[in-house]
């Protein structure tokens, strides 16, 4: 798939793993599913199983002169994670390659939110130490974010399935000196922005893109699945505050829906972005629909097929 065109912007996927995931995680309502979830494509309702294929990738943005990485997954060889997560060893970075993006050609790494399965990349292991995988890049961290998984904070609070995740994809990026705490909003570029989503965890947050008339949201786990655009109640286990994090999908679908915006989440199966319609009272999601570009990237959509198991962070 060549990569899509926003603008100005040109945007990539880079697909780290999918894991099959139940979607009765997230309701039981088989009306619900059968009116806004059986018309999607393959992958986001597996008939009798009633699982989606939760897909672990990061986005690729190129715009105002920058090459950004969006949310770069869990990375290979670490423990602690979970039985699905642990040990990958998957050619990443190959396919990050792709795209016609290197490692040393990277501006900017975004974190959404500071999960295992979108920091980990952040560093990679050399010689028995983790060290930044984008030796020139600018890693952006949520002020709030950041003190919430700081080890060094007194205030912060556990999460089982997230351990030593600062400690081996933070700490080392700000010995470095690469990294920038940001408050958000914060503006990246003319046409990128870090905007505040909070709620799956404290400072979780989101890149929104403006270029040439489009409008893009770069949104991490602010969904999970196209059906919480209908029922924003719904939920995956695991927010830090969940009356917040349904606040932010309440007010992310209004927008998106007044402003014809794109979004692109972490975890959504293929095509993995979209936008959104309403049926009276009723919003919906409506997949891909973005143009593409008229020159291909180096191969287009970066992606590896592994299915590995069904656990959501």
């Amino acid at each position: 798939m060549p990569a899509i065109r926003l603008g100005s912007a040109l945007v990539d996927r880079v697909e780290e793993q999918t894991l099959p995931v139940s979607l009765r995680l997230l309701t039981d309502d088989d009306a619900l599913l059968a009116r806004r979830v059986s018309p999607l494509p393959d992958g986001f309702l597996g008939g009798r199983s009633r699982t989606f294929q939760f897909s672990n990738h990061s986005w690729v943005v190129r715009v105002d002169g920058l090459t950004v990485l969006v949310d770069p997954c869990t990375g290979n060889g670490r423990k602690g994670r979970g039985h699905f997560f642990d040990d990958l060893d998957v050619p990443y970075l190959e396919y990050l390659a792709r795209t016609g993006v290197t490692v040393e050609t990277v501006d900017v790494v975004f974190c959404t939110h500071l999960h295992h399965d979108h920091c980990g990349w952040n560093t990679r292991q050399v010689d028995g130490a983790w060290v930044p995988t984008f030796p020139n890049a600018s890693y952006l961290f949520v002020d709030r974010e950041y003190r919430r998984w700081d080890t060094a904070n007194p205030d912060r609070h556990a999460n089982e399935f997230n351990p030593n995740v600062f400690d081996e994809c933070v700490r080392p990026v700000v010995d470095a000196g690469l990294a920038r705490i940001v408050s958000a909003p914060y503006e990246v570029s003319p046409s990128l922005r870090v905007e505040p989503a909070p709620g799956h965890t404290t400072g979780h947050a989101m890149l929104s893109l403006a270029s040439g008339g489009a409008r893009a949201y770069f949104s991490g786990d602010v969904f999970h699945h196209p059906v919480q655009l209908t029922r924003p109640d719904l939920h995956l286990p695991g927010c830090d505050d969940l009356a917040t994090a349904v606040e932010t999908r309440q007010r992310l679908v209004r927008r998106a829906l007044d402003e014809g915006a794109f979004l692109f989440p972490a975890h959504f199966p293929a095509p993995h972005y979209g936008r959104l319609a309403a049926d009276g009272d009723e919003v919906y999601f409506v997949p891909g629909g973005a143009p593409f570009d008229d020159q291909e990237s180096a191969s287009g959509d970066a992606q590896g097929t592994e299915e590995r198991g069904s656990r959501a962070t």
